[in-house]
């Protein structure tokens, strides 16, 4: 391979592999050629093709399995957070702020759904929630329901650039979550996301839109004005000392205090 003035041979290599990647419309989890295949086609060195995979790495179009070999990325191209809310440390105020965001798009998201969805696409929105009013009803952990619920909304839009997007947005519904502590989970999640679910099982894009929008400014309203509240609950699940253990401290006390005056 032929060096271009102003770029590396890693560079060049990297930029290969990505032709070689849209030439042959990769998916996810498919596996790329063995390195012996590269090094013949590109004409390049081992140590040069490993550096080229470890840019794709890190830019998150390719993944090593260790003993299997190299695949294409599940999120192929999508950085696990591009744009930088890792860095945002305030994090009342992002929640905030991505629910804006979120308000902008999914209550077009979830219209587009209710037009575009599957019938698979129907079905398993309609197991997913089944499963998340499951979680709710037996106290378990809902978090990851709730992002699928959102993110199934997002492909069943039939847009793929949205799809792309819900790796960024739904980052935050943990956060929310988190933040809230829970109290809105039959309030808002349990009854906004069956009311989404049955616009969209019904074709009805004006009803997904308003019950989508609803939901998130519900939440909103809760992040933006209920501080108090939020503080009261996460008080309200700090262990309280047992009996038991009343008695026995008081017991600890009660011998220091013989031991001192002794």
């Amino acid at each position: 391979m032929a060096l271009v003035r102003g770029k590396t041979l890693v560079e060049q290599t990297t930029k290969k592999i990505i032709e070689y990647i849209t030439d042959h419309q990769m998916k996810p989890g498919q596996q790329l050629p063995t390195e012996a295949e590269f090094t013949r086609v590109l004409k390049v060195s081992r140590g040069t093709l490993r550096d080229a995979f470890k840019v794709l790495i890190a830019r998150n179009i390719l993944e090593a399995r260790q003993g299997s070999g190299t695949f294409i990325a599940q999120n192929l191209g999508i950085p696990d957070d591009p744009l930088g809310l890792t860095f945002i440390y305030d994090d009342n105020l992002l929640a905030v702020d991505m629910l804006d965001v979120r308000m902008m798009l999914e209550p077009s998201i979830a219209a587009l759904a209710a037009i575009n969805a599957t019938p698979e696409q129907k079905l398993k929105l309609q197991e997913l929630t089944d499963y998340l009013k499951h979680c709710i009803e037996n106290e378990e952990s809902y978090a990851e329901e709730d992002g699928q619920f959102h993110t199934l909304i997002a492909e069943a839009s039939g847009n793929r650039v949205i799809s792309n997007l819900t790796h960024i947005l739904f980052t935050s519904i943990y956060k929310n979550i988190a933040l809230t502590m829970n109290v809105q989970k039959v309030s808002n999640t349990l009854y906004y996301h069956e009311r989404i679910l049955q616009a969209i099982l019904d074709g009805d894009a004006n009803l997904a839109k308003m019950y989508m929008y609803m939901h998130l400014s519900l939440l909103k309203d809760f992040m933006v004005n209920k501080p108090q509240e939020i503080e009261n609950n996460n008080k309200a699940i700090q262990p309280k000392k047992s009996a038991s253990s009343k008695v026995q401290s008081r017991t600890r006390e009660a011998a220091e205090q013989d031991n001192n005056s002794k």
